[in-house]
C-alpha cells in the first residue's frame, strides 16, 4: 500500500468525520447519528494499521463531544457528558480495531491459500514426473552407479534432488565404516614382510 493511497484514505475519512459532525449538529441531539460516526474508524481499521484507527477515534470522540456540546444537550452534570465521549471513543476504537484485525484475518487466508495452491502445484508436478520415471526403464552405470537422463549421466544425489526434489544429506554406512577402520588399521600396523634369509657366510680359509 503506498503513500499516496494512504493519505487519499486519512483525508477521505477526515471529510467522512467533518460532514457527519455538521449533519449531526444540523440535526441535533434529537436524531440518533450516533452509529455513523463508526465509519471514519472502520475505514482506517481496513486500509491502514492500529494507530490511525486510534488517532481517527480519538477524532471521532472529540467532534462528537464538541457537537454534544454545541446541541445545547442538556445534562443533569458534565460529567454525563465526558463519561459519554470516553465511551464512544471506546466504541469508535474498538469497531476500528475489529475491522483492523478482519482485514489482516483475511489477507492472511489469501496468502495462506495462495501458499498452498502452489504447494499442490508442485506436488502434482513431482507425482507427475515420478510416474513418469517409473514407467521408464532407467539405466544405471555398473562401475559409477551414476544414472542416466535423458543422455546425462548424473549421480544418485543429483537425481534424487533435480529430478524428485528430495531433500537428502549424507551420512556412512556400517559397511563403508567398517572398510576405513580397516584401511586405518591396516596403515597404522602394516603387515610384516617375510624375511629373506640371508647366504651363508663363505667359509674361512684354512
Amino acid at each position: 500500500m503506498n503513500k499516496l493511497f494512504r493519505l487519499k484514505v486519512v483525508a477521505a475519512s477526515l471529510a467522512n468525520l467533518l460532514v457527519l459532525s455538521y449533519i449531526v449538529y444540523l440535526a441535533g441531539y434529537n436524531f440518533l447519528f450516533f452509529i455513523f460516526f463508526f465509519i471514519p474508524a472502520a475505514m482506517c481499521g481496513w486500509y491502514l494499521g492500529r494507530v490511525s484507527v486510534l488517532c481517527m477515534a480519538v477524532l471521532s470522540g472529540v467532534s462528537w463531544c464538541v457537537v454534544d456540546i454545541l446541541s445545547n444537550h442538556y445534562y443533569p452534570s458534565d460529567l454525563l457528558r465526558y463519561a459519554n465521549t470516553v465511551i464512544c471513543f471506546l466504541a469508535f476504537a474498538i469497531i476500528g480495531l475489529l475491522m483492523q484485525r478482519l482485514r489482516h484475518s483475511l489477507t492472511e487466508q489469501v496468502r495462506v491459500s495462495q501458499e498452498l495452491g502452489k504447494t499442490l502445484e508442485e506436488l502434482k508436478r513431482s507425482t507427475e514426473d515420478a510416474r513418469k520415471l517409473q514407467s521408464q526403464l532407467q539405466v544405471v552405470c555398473a562401475w559409477t552407479k551414476r544414472i542416466n537422463i535423458e543422455g546425462r549421466w548424473v549421480a544418485l544425489d543429483e537425481f534424487l534432488t533435480h529430478q524428485l526434489n528430495t531433500k537428502i544429506t549424507y551420512g556412512v554406512s556400517p559397511e563403508a565404516m567398517q572398510e576405513v577402520l580397516v584401511n586405518v588399521e591396516q596403515s597404522e600396523f602394516p603387515e610384516s614382510f617375510p624375511v629373506q634369509p640371508q647366504p651363508a657366510a663363505l667359509a674361512g680359509s684354512a
